[in-house]
C-alpha cells in the first residue's frame, strides 16, 4: 500500500507541475523587492518603531515555488471525465448487452448516500486586485489519523481516481462514509483506490468530517489511516483562518492585522511545510482554519483589502507568531508575536492596522506579492 500510495503521490506532483494554461511561478525572498516570472513585490513603509527587530529564529528567507491554484483546470478536466462517462452511457443504453466498466463503480445507487445538512451559500466579497491570494494554493491537513471519514458536497459531488479510471458519485447534500481498506478506500461500498479527489460541481462546496471546505480534497489512505487535505486558494483560506482565529465582530483594524499575520505565516509554511504532502493542518498547533462557516463579511473584507500583503524583514517573510493574550504570546514566543486582544483593544483606541502590527513586529515592513499583466 505504501509503495502504491508513493506511485500514486508521484503523479499527482507531475500533474500539478504541468503547464497548460497554469504555469508555475518560481518565489524569490531576498532584499531586492523583484520576484522572477510574473510576480512582483511591492514594498511599503516600515510598520516598526524604536531600535527592535525581530528575533532571527522568527524569519524565514528562502527560495521556494509557488503552487498556482488548478482548480479551473480540474474543472476542465472533470468535465471531459462527465462527457466520456455520457457517450459511454448513451452507447450502453443502445447496445443492453455491453460489458460494466470501471467507471460503472461511481454510478446512482451503487453507494446509500447519507442526508447532511444544508450546505453554506457562496460568499460574495471579491479581492480585486491579481495578488497572491488568488494564486497561490494551499494545502491544508483537515483530517488525520482517522480509519474513517465522512464526506459530501452542497452540489452533485464526486470522489474520483486521481487517474480519472473510476469514481463515486455524492448527490447534492448528501455524505458518504471514507473507509480505508487493505486495497485503497471504500464509500459505503464503492470501491476506489489509495488516493482519490473529493470534488464538488462548479460553485458548490465540499464536506469533510464536520465542516464545509472551498476548493477541493485529496483524500489518502496511509497505512490504513486516512488523511484528508483541502486544497484551497490563499486568499479563501484566509478569510476562515481571520474568522476561527478572532471573533468577526472586532474591529475591522483589528481584522486586517490578523489578515496580513496570518498570510505571512501561511506563507512561510508553503516554502516550509509541515509534510511532503500538506503545509499545515486546520489545528492551532499551525492556524485554526474551520472552514467557510466562519467566514463572514468583514473576516472576507479584511483578507480583500490587506490583499497580498505580508509582513517582512530584509527581503524574507516574518513567520508572524501570534497568540490571544500578551501573556500567552510571552510564555509561548517568548514575547515575539502578536497579541490578539492586545490588537483589539489597540484598533478601539484608533490604531491603524499597520500601526498595531508595528506594535508587536518592530522594524518591520508590509510587502505585497501582486501578478503582473
Amino acid at each position: 500500500m505504501a509503495l502504491q500510495f508513493q506511485q500514486e503521490w508521484q503523479r499527482i506532483q507531475r500533474l500539478c507541475q504541468r503547464e497548460p494554461k497554469f504555469p508555475l511561478r518560481r518565489l524569490t525572498f531576498a532584499s531586492g523587492a523583484i520576484l522572477s516570472g510574473a510576480l512582483m513585490l511591492k514594498a511599503f513603509p516600515s510598520v516598526g518603531g524604536g531600535n527592535a527587530t525581530p528575533m532571527e529564529e522568527s524569519l524565514w528567507h528562502s527560495t521556494g515555488v509557488v503552487r498556482q491554484a488548478v482548480v479551473d483546470l480540474y474543472r476542465v478536466e472533470r468535465a471531459q471525465r462527465q462527457n466520456s462517462a455520457a457517450v459511454a452511457d448513451a452507447e450502453t443504453t443502445a447496445n443492453p448487452g455491453a460489458q460494466t466498466t470501471a467507471q460503472d463503480a461511481g454510478s446512482p445507487g451503487a453507494a446509500t448516500p447519507q442526508a447532511q445538512p444544508q450546505g453554506p451559500q457562496a460568499s460574495a466579497v471579491a479581492i480585486g486586485e491579481d495578488v497572491i491570494d488568488n494564486v497561490l494554493e494551499m494545502r491544508v491537513a483537515v483530517a488525520r489519523n482517522t480509519s474513517s471519514v465522512t464526506v459530501g458536497a452542497s452540489s452533485l459531488g464526486w470522489v474520483i481516481d486521481t487517474d480519472g479510471s473510476a469514481h463515486c458519485d455524492i448527490a447534492a447534500q448528501t455524505s458518504l462514509t471514507a473507509t480505508a481498506t487493505a486495497s485503497g478506500i471504500s464509500f459505503d461500498g464503492c470501491q476506489l483506490s489509495g488516493a482519490v479527489w473529493l470534488e464538488a460541481d462548479q460553485g458548490g462546496f465540499v464536506f469533510v468530517k464536520n465542516g464545509w471546505f472551498k476548493g477541493r480534497v485529496l483524500l489518502y489512505n496511509d497505512g490504513g489511516q486516512l488523511v484528508a487535505v483541502n486544497f484551497v486558494r490563499l486568499g479563501d483560506y484566509l478569510s476562515s483562518v481571520v474568522g476561527s482565529e478572532m471573533y468577526h465582530h472586532w474591529p475591522l483594524e483589528a481584522l486586517k492585522a490578523q489578515a496580513v499575520a496570518a498570510r505571512s505565516y501561511a506563507l512561510t509554511h508553503h516554502v516550509r511545510p509541515g509534510s511532503d504532502y500538506w503545509d499545515l493542518d486546520n489545528t492551532q498547533r499551525y492556524q485554526a482554519y474551520k472552514g467557510i462557516n466562519w467566514e463572514t463579511a468583514n473576516t472576507q473584507r479584511a483578507v480583500a483589502e490587506t490583499a497580498g500583503e505580508f509582513i517582512s524583514y530584509k527581503g524574507g517573510i516574518v513567520e508572524s507568531l501570534y497568540a490571544a493574550s500578551d501573556q500567552i504570546v510571552q510564555e509561548a514566543h517568548g514575547g515575539q508575536g502578536m497579541s490578539q486582544h492586545g490588537a483589539k483593544d489597540h484598533a478601539v483606541k484608533g490604531f491603524s492596522y499597520d500601526q498595531i502590527l508595528g506594535v508587536y513586529y518592530p522594524g518591520t515592513g508590509l510587502s505585497r506579492l501582486v501578478v503582473e499583466q
